[in-house]
């Protein structure tokens, strides 16, 4: 709860970030545009600005993250400079000491906007570290801060003050990190590479495609997803098809999806790549979303929680793209996160063991901020007698998919999510919440929020502030019928085993 908080607002940005992405891709998608075609340059303009603004947010995601961290936990804003002077550090130091023979995707170009660190007669480039980087630089910008507040307000012959000592600290830490990760680095990279070498040698191996998949959803979540999807979307990793009667060879599966699409021309496989995003955007989030809300048991909560998850699950079939849910996932339920990320590696071999292939057109050569998946593209291919038996395919493997992970998210917030966590203090957490809250006999009955836990009380008076002050409990709030607890993902499971010892 405490890192969750920590990264509530960056996680909100993301979402934002989207929503503008979507709403200009959407405006300017092929797709939509056979529907309806939209022909004012002020709705155009309009789409194109909220794209822009949105690709500089999401990329930008990492810096953002880390100075929301420092901020939140120094509740000062000294860390926020520091934090920035640590990061251009850590970036220029891998620039100096990594090796720059890597595969441009290994590369960070600016974060959105195209930079290059020119070194005499050379240029080269920072890592791409994504939010591993970012992380690391914000707990050590942290350390670095506590460090220099053990400090008197001078030291060092009265010249050197708490703030200088701090950057100070942070420089050095920056410095050394930036150090390890340069060399770090180019051996995770090459594993990558190993990996994408090892898929690239059966194309229609479900085992293969399923390793992919996963592979990517969890580098996407560390901001690294470019580095394994642009080989396979967009070079000869992905494959390539050959125009016997033009000459015309295309490479990539994206790539040649948008040739075939526009040719007319028949390939088997083009779109494998991106069939599972179908699943996952259209059914596979929406049930995780909606098993979220079911897992609650207050009727207050749930109904508002109900009318923002419908629109959550509305965003994920339009936008098409799952990484602000996988975020969310992270940083409140990573055991749901990792029963998500193994659904989704046996719905990707299953797609490819059936023949199930759908593909999407997409002018956006950014791997980050592309929306693949989106309802648009999918209800436009049913119009294409050959794609049927894929769709059909897609719909069937999709509603069990919706079923599979409302039953899993159900079943981790109600029962796992409480023994995963507090399996050997369980007991004694709920003993002390009724004793802080006075007793049995003053407490009508317990639901659960969205990472809350509500106790409903009959006298408020007989409320034990020492108890409860000695639960641990991050925030405890008063409200007008009792208490709520901000205990996290185990407060469903929390309140049903104080009902039962209620006997509600």
């Amino acid at each position: 709860m405490s890192l969750y908080e920590s990264c509530n607002t960056p996680i909100r940005v993301t979402f934002f970030g989207f929503v503008l992405i979507a709403f200009g891709f959407l405006i300017q998608n092929e797709s939509v545009n056979v529907f309806y075609t939209f022909r004012s340059n002020i709705i155009l303009f309009i789409a194109e600005l909220c794209l822009r603004i949105g690709e500089i947010i999401i990329m930008n995601l990492p810096i953002i993250f880390m100075l929301n961290i420092v901020c939140k936990k120094a509740n000062n804003a000294s860390p926020v400079v520091m934090a920035l002077v640590g990061y251009f550090t850590f970036l220029v130091t891998t620039m100096m000491f990594a090796p720059q023979n890597l595969s441009q995707q290994a590369y960070a170009t600016g974060y959105g906007i195209n930079s290059v660190f020119k070194l005499s007669s050379s240029q080269r480039l920072p890592l791409e570290t994504g939010m591993i980087g970012s992380f690391l630089v914000a707990y050590a910008t942290r350390t670095a801060f506590i460090f220099s507040r053990h400090r008197g307000t001078y030291s060092l012959t009265n010249i050197v003050s708490r703030e200088m000592a701090g950057l100070i600290y942070n420089f050095i830490f920056c410095f050394l990190i930036g150090l390890g990760v340069a060399y770090v680095y180019p051996i995770f990279f090459t594993y990558v590479q190993r990996s994408i070498n090892f898929i690239g040698q059966d194309l229609l191996d479900p085992f293969r495609i399923a390793i992919y998949s996963a592979e990517d959803r969890v580098l996407s979540i560390l901001g690294l997803g470019s580095v394994i999807r642009y080989p396979f979307w967009y070079t000869s990793a992905g494959g390539s098809y050959s125009n016997t009667m033009t000459g015309q060879s295309v490479m990539g599966d994206v790539n040649i999806w948008t040739y075939l699409k526009e040719s007319n021309a028949t390939y088997f496989g083009a779109g494998r790549f991106i069939t599972p995003f179908y699943v996952i955007n259209m059914f596979i989030l929406p049930g995780f979303l909606i098993g979220t809300v079911m897992s609650m048991t207050d009727r207050i909560d749930r109904g508002y929680m109900l009318v923002e998850m419908i629109g959550l699950s509305i965003f994920s079939i339009v936008a098409g793209n799952p990484l602000p849910f996988e975020l969310l996932m992270l940083f409140t339920s990573p055991v749901l996160l990792l029963m998500y990320l193994i659904l989704i590696a046996i719905i990707s071999g299953t797609l490819v063991n059936y023949e199930a292939f759908l593909g999407f057109s997409s002018r956006i050569t950014n791997t980050t901020i592309a929306m693949p998946g989106s309802f648009a593209d999918f209800i436009i291919n049913v119009r294409n007698a050959s794609l049927i038996p894929s769709i059909r395919i897609i719909l069937i493997v999709g509603f069990i998919s919706f079923f599979a992970m409302l039953g899993l998210t159900i079943l981790y917030y109600r029962y796992l999510a409480f023994d995963f966590i507090r399996s050997a203090e369980g007991n004694q957490l709920i003993e002390d919440i009724i004793a802080g809250a006075g007793g049995r006999d003053n407490i009508d009955h317990a639901g659960s929020g969205f990472f809350k836990l509500n106790i409903y009380l009959r006298d408020p008076e007989r409320i034990s502030i020492e108890k409860i002050q000695q639960i641990g409990v991050r925030r405890v709030v008063e409200t007008r019928d009792g208490l709520s607890f901000e205990i996290g993902t185990s407060s469903s499971a929390i309140s049903r085993r104080i009902n039962r010892k209620l006997g509600r």
